[in-house]
C-alpha cells in the first residue's frame, strides 16, 4: 500500500488525504487455438492485472507483453516484486492510474479523444497455418467482417485465399517486420488484392523499402518499432509510412493520446491495437478505437481467443458496444480476478506515481 498526501493526483484530479492501494494480479489464461506470428507460436497468455484503488474507487490496467516482441513476462513480475520497472508494467500501471482518475471525475475515457462512435466494428487477427480459412469463415458467421492477416516470407497463399472466399471482407495484413529488400517482391505481388492496410512489414520504419509498397499502392503503418512516443514521432516523419499502430498495453493511456493527437498534427493515419489481453486490456484498445478518425483498428473480445475472460464486453451483430460509463466503462469481477490470481504482488516504492 503507497499513502499519499493532499494535492492533486496528477492527472487533474483534487484529492484530499487518501491511500492508494495498488496490486498486480497473475494470470495465466489458455488460448482457445494456437497462434502463430513471425515471431513464434504462443498457445497461451500471461498477464498481470494492475488494481489501483483508492477511496472506494478502483482503476484496472493490464501488462500483457507478447511473447518474442516484448519484454519476458518473468521480468514484469521481477519488477512489481522489488518496486523497479518494466515497459508493458509502466503501460499498464498508467492505464490503471488514467482509469481511477476518469471514474473519479465521473468522465468516460474515450470520451478524452473528441467525437466516438457507438460501436466499433468487430476486427479478429488470422495467424498463419492451416486453421486460417477456418478462423474467418467462423468469425464471419457470426457478423465479423474485418480480418488482419498474419503473413511471412514464404507465408502469404492463405491472404489470397481468404480473399477469395470473402470479397467483401476489409483485409490487412501484419508482417510484424519479417520482410526486407530481398524479399519484398513477395509482398508487392499482393498488390491485386485489394489489401486495406500492410502493418510493419520491415523493422524498422526507415528502409527504404517501404517506398515501393507505397509506389505499389499500399498504406503501410509500423507497429512494433512504435515502442514511445519519440518513435512514433520519428515514425510520422517517414515519407514511406501512411500512419502508426497505436498500443495502449505499450504506450500507456497517457502515450496513446499523445501519439493520436501528434498523427493528427501530421496528417498521418493512426489505428488502435492490443496485445490479445484479457478484457481488461482490450477495454483502452476499444476506447482509442472509438474516435471517429481511428482507422480500420483491431478490437475483438478476449472470447474469441482466450479460453476465459475475466471482464467481457458486450458484442453486438459483429460490432463491440462502446461504453459511456466512466473511465474504461468496464465493469471488473475483483472477487473473480482473485479467484484465478496464480498471484497477487503488491505494488509499492516507485511504481506508484504520487500525486501532486
Amino acid at each position: 500500500m503507497r499513502s499519499v498526501g493532499e494535492g492533486t493526483d496528477g492527472f487533474g484530479c483534487p484529492v484530499g488525504p487518501v491511500s492508494t492501494e495498488a496490486t498486480l494480479f497473475r494470470l495465466e489464461i489458455p488460448l482457445l487455438r494456437a497462434f502463430s506470428t513471425a515471431t513464434g507460436t504462443i498457445s497461451d497468455r500471461k498477464v498481470g492485472l494492475v488494481s489501483v484503488e483508492r477511496n472506494g474507487i478502483r482503476g484496472w490496467g493490464e501488462a500483457a507483453p507478447f511473447p518474442g516482441q516484448d519484454e519476458p513476462f518473468d521480468d514484469v513480475l521481477e519488477a512489481a516484486r522489488t518496486g523497479a520497472m518494466t515497459p508493458t508494467l509502466a503501460a499498464a500501471i498508467d492505464e490503471a492510474m488514467y482509469d481511477l482518475a476518469t471514474r473519479e471525475r465521473g468522465v468516460s475515457l474515450s470520451s478524452e479523444l473528441g467525437t466516438v462512435r457507438q460501436t466499433v466494428p468487430i476486427s479478429i487477427a488470422v495467424g498463419m497455418g492451416d486453421g486460417a480459412v477456418h478462423t474467418v469463415e467462423s468469425a464471419w458467421a457470426t457478423g465479423v467482417r474485418h480480418v488482419k492477416v498474419k503473413i511471412m516470407p514464404g507465408h502469404t497463399s492463405h491472404v489470397r485465399d481468404i480473399r477469395d472466399l470473402f470479397p467483401g471482407a476489409v483485409l490487412g495484413v501484419d508482417a510484424n517486420g519479417s520482410f526486407d529488400a530481398s524479399t519484398m517482391s513477395e509482398l508487392v505481388a499482393l498488390s491485386g488484392v485489394d489489401i486495406a492496410f500492410v502493418e510493419q512489414p520491415t523493422p524498422t520504419a526507415s528502409d527504404p523499402a517501404l517506398c515501393v509498397l507505397m509506389d505499389a499502392g499500399f498504406t503501410v503503418f509500423m507497429d512494433e518499432s512504435i515502442r514511445s512516443v519519440s518513435d512514433a514521432e520519428h515514425t510520422l516523419d517517414q515519407t514511406g509510412v501512411a500512419g502508426v499502430v497505436v498500443k495502449p498495453g505499450r504506450l500507456g493511456w497517457s502515450g496513446s493520446t499523445e501519439v493520436v493527437r501528434m498523427a493528427r498534427a501530421a496528417g498521418k493515419l493512426w489505428r488502435a491495437s492490443g496485445l490479445l489481453e484479457t478484457g481488461v486490456g482490450r477495454s483502452f484498445t476499444l476506447a482509442l478505437a472509438a474516435a471517429t478518425d481511428a482507422f480500420v483498428s483491431d478490437v475483438a473480445p478476449a472470447s474469441r481467443f482466450l479460453a476465459h475472460d475475466i471482464a467481457p464486453q458486450m458484442v453486438v451483430d459483429g460490432h463491440l458496444v462502446v461504453p459511456t460509463g466512466p473511465g474504461t466503462g468496464l465493469d471488473v469481477n475483483t472477487d473473480l480476478v482473485r479467484d484465478r490470481a496464480m498471484e497477487a504482488i503488491p505494488l509499492s516504492g516507485s511504481a506508484i506515481p504520487d500525486p501532486g
